[in-house]
C-alpha cells in the first residue's frame, strides 16, 4: 500500500517538475533568498522616501456651488465642459490679471456633478488661498456670461460662493505613502524574482527532492557550523603538540 501511495506521489510530483508546493518549500527558498528578496524592498523604498520627502509648492483648493437649470442631460454635460473652455477662462485671466495661460489655468480646474444631479460644483487649486476662491466665483461669472451670449443659456443660479478659509491647509500636504507603496511594490518584486530564481535552479536539496527523482538516499551528512569547525581543528592541533611533548 505504501508503495502504491509512494509511486503514485512520485509521479505526482514529477508531472508538476519534481517540486513540491508546500509552505514549508516557500518558506525555504523565502530563507535562502532573503537578501533577493530584501533588497528591491531596500531600494524602491528608498526611493519612495526621496519621493515622500521631496519638497512641493503647497496647493489649496476653493469650490463654488451652483444649478444647472435644464432637463436635458447633453446639454448639461456641453455646459461643464464649455465651463473650462478658453473663452471662458481667457475672461476670468483678463478679470484677474493672471499671468497664464488658459491651458495652465484649465490643469487647475474641476467640474464634477453632485450624485449626478443638476448641481455642480466647480472647484480651483493654487498656491494662494485666498486666490484661489477668486478664480472659482471669476470662473462662474465668466461662465454665466458667456454661456448667455454664446449658447444662449440663462439658467444659472449659484448656491454657494467660494470663501476663503479661515484656518487654510494644503490639499497636498506630505505623507509617507510612496514610502509604504515602494516597500510593498519591492518586496512584490522581491518575492517573483525569489521564486523565479528558484525554479531555475537545477540543484537538488533534500531527501524529498531526491525520492521525488526516484533516487534512494544511502546515508546523511551532518551540517557543521564554521565555529565548530574551528574549534575541532583548534583542538586536533592542541592534541598533536601534546603528543609530540611527551613523545619527546
Amino acid at each position: 500500500m505504501e508503495e502504491n501511495m509512494g509511486t503514485k506521489d512520485r509521479d505526482t510530483l514529477q508531472a508538476a517538475g519534481g517540486r513540491e508546493i508546500s509552505l514549508k518549500s516557500w518558506f525555504d527558498v523565502i530563507k535562502r533568498r532573503l537578501w533577493l528578496v530584501l533588497l528591491p524592498a531596500v531600494l524602491l523604498g528608498l526611493l519612495g522616501g526621496l519621493i515622500s520627502s521631496a519638497p512641493q509648492t503647497p496647493m489649496y483648493e476653493a469650490s463654488s456651488r451652483l444649478v444647472l437649470s435644464t432637463d436635458s442631460a447633453d446639454k448639461l454635460g456641453t455646459l461643464r465642459v464649455f465651463m473650462r473652455e478658453p473663452v471662458v477662462l481667457g475672461d476670468v485671466i483678463e478679470e484677474l490679471g493672471l499671468r497664464e495661460s488658459a491651458g495652465s489655468l484649465r490643469s487647475r480646474v474641476a467640474v464634477r456633478s453632485v450624485d449626478n444631479s443638476i448641481i455642480t460644483v466647480v472647484s480651483v487649486l493654487d498656491a494662494d488661498p485666498v486666490q484661489a476662491p477668486r478664480i472659482a466665483n471669476a470662473v462662474v461669472s465668466a461662465f454665466t456670461n458667456e454661456a448667455a451670449k454664446r449658447l444662449g443659456f440663462t439658467g444659472v443660479n449659484v448656491l454657494t460662493e467660494a470663501k476663503p478659509a479661515e484656518y487654510p491647509m494644503p490639499v497636498n500636504s506630505s505623507s509617507n505613502r510612496a514610502l509604504y507603496l515602494g516597500i510593498m511594490a519591492g518586496l512584490v518584486i522581491g518575492l517573483g524574482l525569489a521564486f523565479l530564481r528558484d525554479s531555475l535552479d537545477g540543484a537538488v536539496r533534500g531527501e524529498e527532492a531526491l525520492e521525488a527523482l526516484g533516487i534512494r538516499p544511502l546515508g546523511r551528512v551532518s551540517r557543521f557550523r564554521g565555529r565548530d569547525i574551528r574549534m575541532a581543528q583548534s583542538k586536533r592541533k592542541h592534541e598533536y603538540i601534546r603528543g609530540e611533548h611527551f613523545g619527546a
